[in-house]
């Protein structure tokens, strides 16, 4: 086979009943010249038996396992296995539109972008999950301008529109190697940093609006599990990151501080509901480090949430 044009990436990890679903909408897609790059990160179902049964189907599918070590770990094996010109990140639970590649790959062609980007929607709107999320960018985005990445950034942050979901990008491979970014292993919520990283490294950036990928909420994923301690470590941990970034490209300072300062708002506030010394850790470590971007009123919430009780 030629090079592929598209090196798709799907770690899997206990999506046994959505797995299928998920790669079959990858080896439906009208590009064909693609390759699909399997990664069983340690499932304990049985997920590595239907995705070796879709490798018996398709020539371009190609099955790696390993311990789990979780979805950084899983995603940076793929990128250094990747032979494509462009590469996407599927998650195994979720679907994308036939179209999506062919579409995408003829427009960074066209433009010789870093990456592009499109929306999404959720599979099942009827789940009673209490998260709000929106993966809409159209209203504030314009599909025939070519943007600079720091641009873009500011665009999405200021109106609330910016998502971090790798899903929603398909990445010019040459661009990724020259600014040597990866998903930093360890953490909770690695999109955040690798994604704002990506943004504000890029120079050609444009988009497409289609609702290309679909998400599916489910019950025991990451995004649906209780907010704890690990999760807020890591939104530190993603904090520095940031913040050392900036200190050494100081034109994004401004909108890395506003960014961060919504992000660890919305973190603190997930907060409320953790024992009283884990909130009490968070309070303290905030005022130490984190004063510029945690609202005093978001602090004593956490603190004292039984006095703000409707």
């Amino acid at each position: 086979m030629k090079s592929p044009k598209v090196s798709v990436i799907i770690p899997v990890y206990n999506t046994e009943k959505y797995v299928e679903k998920a790669v079959k909408s990858i080896m439906d897609q009208t590009l064909k010249n693609i390759e699909i790059i399997i990664i069983n990160d340690g499932s304990t179902d049985n997920s590595l038996s239907v995705i070796q049964k879709l490798a018996y189907e398709d020539d371009r599918i190609q099955v790696y396992s390993k311990e789990n070590q979780g979805p950084s770990t899983t995603r940076n094996q793929g990128i250094s296995i990747a032979k494509g010109k462009y590469l996407y990140f599927m998650d195994s639970d979720d679907y994308l539109e036939p179209e999506t590649l062919e579409s995408c790959f003829f427009k960074c062609e066209k433009n010789a972008l870093d990456f592009i980007f499109f929306d999404a929607d959720i599979l099942n709107k009827e789940a009673n999950f209490d998260i709000h999320i929106n993966y809409q960018r159209k209203d504030c985005t314009n599909p025939d301008i070519l943007y600079d990445g720091v641009q873009l950034f500011t665009l999405l942050v200021e109106n609330s529109k910016y998502s971090p979901s790798p899903c929603l990008n398909l990445i010019n491979t040459k661009f990724l190697n020259e600014i040597n970014l990866r998903f930093l292993p360890g953490i909770i919520h690695e999109d955040q940093l690798f994604i704002t990283l990506l943004y504000l490294q890029a120079k050609r950036i444009m988009c497409i609006h289609e609702d290309f990928f679909k998400r599916r909420l489910r019950c025991d994923s990451i995004m649906t599990s209780k907010f704890s301690l690990k999760n807020m470590d890591s939104y530190f941990i993603i904090t520095d990151k940031l913040l050392h970034y900036a200190s050494n490209h100081i034109e994004t300072q401004n909108i890395i501080d506003k960014y961060l300062s919504k992000m660890l708002n919305a973190a603190v506030w997930l907060s409320y509901k953790m024992p009283f010394k884990d909130r009490l850790y968070i309070t303290k470590h905030c005022i130490k480090n984190y004063t510029k971007y945690v609202s005093r009123k978001n602090l004593a919430i956490l603190l004292f949430k039984s006095f703000f009780k409707k």
